[in-house]
Formats: C-alpha cells, sequence, structure tokens
C-alpha cells in the first residue's frame, strides 16, 4: 500500500485517497478471484464503480477507467 488512511486523510490529498481505496479494493478483488468466488468479486467490482461515482462527483480530472483498472488489477 503506498499510503496509509491517516497519511492520506490528513495530507488531504485526492491522489493518495483514490490510491489507498484502489489498493483496498484490489486485494479485496485479488482474494476473490484467489478462492474462485466469482460472485464476490463481481460485487467489489460494483464497489469500485460506486468509489469512482463518488470520487469522480469531488474531481472533474478524475480517471474512472485508471481507479477501476487499479481497483482490479492482477496483483502478479
Amino acid at each position: 500500500m503506498s499510503a496509509t488512511i491517516d497519511d492520506a486523510l490528513v495530507q488531504g490529498d485526492p491522489i493518495a485517497v483514490e490510491q489507498l481505496i484502489a489498493d483496498v479494493l484490489c486485494r479485496a478483488h485479488a482474494t476473490a478471484e484467489a478462492v474462485n468466488a466469482p460472485d464476490e468479486a463481481r460485487a467489489i467490482l460494483q464497489v469500485a464503480h460506486s468509489f469512482a461515482d463518488e470520487l469522480a462527483t469531488t474531481n472533474p480530472r478524475f480517471d474512472r477507467m485508471r481507479f477501476i483498472d487499479a481497483a482490479t488489477r492482477d496483483p502478479s
């Protein structure tokens, strides 16, 4: 993880917050895939889209596709 929750929130850095959220979602998504739980993996993808919706309202330059990719990428 590139930042801790405290670091991201205290600094008020939107990029750090986005990355922190994407990292958490990515770990959860990878875990769901590793245990062959496609329903859970899809649910995490839906959560990633929900976060992307919210983040896009606070930052007009938010890169939705980059965020979704970071939240669901294969860590290998």
